[in-house]
């Protein structure tokens, strides 16, 4: 028998786990393909660099950064590839687990590092705190406490799930989704409370991307094709073309040389 309770746990499961990340996706697509046509010079991290407190800011982005880069390839593994293809290579999901605590856990300590030095560089400076937008706080919040309960989650999971099974619920919930199944959400609601507090933390860093400086993450991805553009000929002091000047030759967008 179906009780009102359980009609309105699948409701709120169904909003979070299965309406929610489409519109994330939709509002971190479009938002942010608007923004970088009305505002294309906004589209950057916004440095607060030369207000102060460059050590700190150069080896928390350092940490952060790092960390970021693992935690997102990690995830990326640990959601996307399906069971089968793993047990394929003798993966079984209780390595899987074994590699999400000690890789994933290493990672989570970089970020949350960096995360604590750019904190409290921002709190202790006082022009940066002075400059500092709600939206930077807001940035530093969401971000905080995904990283916390990432970590609380891989805690958790060491501690409770010793054979890796639980992880199967967030692949199959991901690749449901992937896949635009009706019940994606129905895999999550036996996981675990950690686990399930982080994947809605995390959804919603990736809203507030196209209103914050996290756009700048569309930077790192056009890398490669900023890298592969076409070389520019740039001249100074209105020195011809042709001429023994030392800039009259091809250089990259961006790069210079002194007299």
């Amino acid at each position: 028998m179906i009780t009102m309770d359980t009609d309105l746990t699948h409701l709120l499961y169904f909003i979070v786990y299965q309406v929610f990340p489409y519109v994330v996706i939709t509002v971190w697509l479009v938002g942010s393909f608007i923004r970088f046509l009305t505002h294309p010079y906004t589209v950057k991290s916004q440095s607060s660099e030369l207000l102060g407190g460059k050590k700190e800011i150069n080896w928390g982005a350092r940490f952060f950064h790092v960390g970021v880069i693992g935690l997102l390839f990690g995830h990326l593994f640990g959601l996307f590839v399906p069971k089968q293809f793993l047990l394929d290579f003798g993966i079984t999901p209780q390595m899987t687990q074994v590699l999400e605590i000690i890789a994933g856990g290493a990672c989570a300590v970089l970020c949350l590092i960096g995360i604590t030095l750019m904190i409290h560089r921002r709190i202790t400076n006082p022009r940066i705190r002075k400059t500092s937008r709600p939206r930077d706080w807001l940035v530093l919040v969401v971000v905080g406490a995904v990283l916390i309960m990432g970590a609380t989650s891989v805690v958790n999971a060491a501690l409770y799930d010793k054979s890796g099974e639980g992880l199967l619920d967030f692949v199959n919930w991901a690749i449901a989704l992937v896949t635009l199944q009706p019940d994606a959400y129905t895999h999550l609601i036996d996981a675990a409370t950690p686990q399930k507090i982080h994947i809605f933390i995390g959804l919603c860093v990736f809203l507030i991307v196209p209103f914050t400086r996290l756009i700048h993450i569309w930077s790192g991805y056009a890398s490669p094709i900023y890298l592969m553009r076409n070389m520019q000929k740039m001249r100074m002091n209105g020195a011809p073309m042709g001429s023994d000047h030392p800039l009259d030759r091809p250089v990259r967008t961006g790069e210079r040389e002194l007299e």
